[in-house]
């Protein structure tokens, strides 16, 4: 149940972080920096504890989480975070760096007191440089971007798999050794670990989602028989994108191969977001009524997560890209409300249901060449964004890019 947040802040300090340089709508530039610091909040209990004792400000909820570690720039002054992830114990924690071209790993640390009192402690381990054979595949990737996962833990946290573009490697994260390497015909946008009984690999490009095995490849797929396979979205129209991915837990439907995934279509007009069945190659339904789990929601999706599943029956949560966050709820006769927005879901028959054609393996597929964006490298060499705004002067405003919670 810990908390790991990397915030970031702009400030006209430039000389500390990373700089940046603003067009106003007038075309003035406006020199400024980027701040980033990562932050580990450890999960309090408030059975038995004295009630808090500290002054809150008007409106303010009390939260369960202390603040127990926190390092400014962790990937040094020019490098941001454009991934995290956490170990399913919640002891060992990984972060990627596109400027930095490395990732880390940190390490909890708990210690007690001789009174019992627990002192909790986060470190860096060590730093991993990009292997040799990899080398600008992460810089030059279109999709090291936020709410993208790019690292990801095995369900009994021995395995770290880190995206590098079209690549995928795989490496025991306790003596920093590589143990394997995949690859794909696109960028990887988003990679998990689904259930423990198998651990293959759920991934997904621009417009790909697939099926892999984590130590099969060419010649080898035999680790799951015929389960490796590949979905294109692209049925739904070119434009079509996968914006989010999320796998079902061990318990409950988990245990039988089911993920949910939004697809943005239409330009990011709508978004269809459904849960397919692994073993079925299909959108899933419920058992009883038969109802497809399948919605469309008007805008783009940002995030999904699982929030209930009962029997057949299973609720998501949406977080939409103009800051909604929906409840979609199939086969689970309850009222709920969540930040007072109801739910957005489409009653459909199964014959209405989207047949998702399977083609090859992902390996078996032709590389695409892509129009990739290059950026001044180097430190000292400012990048220029458009804007249609004058950016306040030291708003102080934290933006959270990336959350993890265990």
């Amino acid at each position: 149940k810990d908390m790991i947040t990397v915030d970031t802040v702009w400030t006209e300090n430039t000389s500390v972080g990373r700089e940046y340089s603003l067009v106003g709508p007038q075309g003035d530039e406006t020199p400024m920096s980027v701040c980033t610091s990562i932050k580990f909040y450890s999960f309090s209990d408030a059975k038995g504890r004295k009630p808090d004792q500290r002054k809150h400000r008007h409106g303010d909820v009390p939260m369960n989480y202390e603040l127990v570690s926190s390092m400014a720039s962790p990937h040094g002054r020019e490098g941001e975070v454009c991934a995290l992830a956490m170990s399913p114990n919640g002891e060992t924690a990984c972060t990627l760096s596109r400027q930095e071209d490395a990732f880390r790993i940190w390490s909890k640390n708990t210690t007690y007191s001789p009174t019992g009192v627990a002192s909790v402690m986060w470190k860096c381990l060590y730093k991993v440089k990009t292997p040799a054979g990899y080398a600008n595949l992460l810089s030059q990737s279109n999709c090291a971007s936020p709410g993208q996962n790019l690292v990801a833990f095995s369900s009994d946290g021995s395995v770290l798999s880190v995206c590098y573009g079209s690549r995928v490697t795989l490496w025991d994260h306790t003596s920093a050794t590589l143990l394997n390497s995949l690859s794909s015909a696109d960028d990887i946008h988003h990679l998990h670990f689904l259930t423990k009984d198998d651990d293959f690999l759920l991934m997904t490009s621009e417009s790909q989602v697939a099926i892999k095995s984590p130590f099969g490849g060419a010649g080898q797929s035999c680790y799951l028989g015929n389960d490796e396979w590949s979905v294109d979205m692209s049925a739904y129209g070119r434009d079509a994108k996968v914006s989010s991915v999320i796998p079902f837990g061990d318990g409950s439907m988990g245990a039988k191969g089911f993920f949910a995934v939004s697809v943005a279509i239409d330009n990011g007009a709508e978004t269809v977001v459904m849960v397919v069945n692994r073993s079925e190659r299909g959108v899933a339904c419920v058992k009883d009524s038969g109802s497809l789990m399948y919605w469309r929601i008007k805008g783009g999706v940002s995030s999904l997560c699982v929030n209930e599943c009962i029997g057949s029956g299973v609720e998501l949560l949406a977080i939409t890209e103009d800051c909604r966050m929906l409840s979609l709820n199939v086969g689970i006769h309850k009222a709920k409300s969540v930040l007072s927005l109801k739910s957005q879901s489409t009653s459909i028959s199964q014959t209405q249901a989207p047949v998702l054609q399977v083609g090859s393996a992902v390996d078996s597929q032709p590389m695409k060449k892509r129009k990739i964006s290059t950026m001044p490298r180097g430190k000292g060499k400012a990048r220029q964004f458009e804007t249609g705004f004058e950016f306040p002067s030291l708003s102080g405003k934290f933006i959270t890019s990336f959350l993890s919670r265990k």
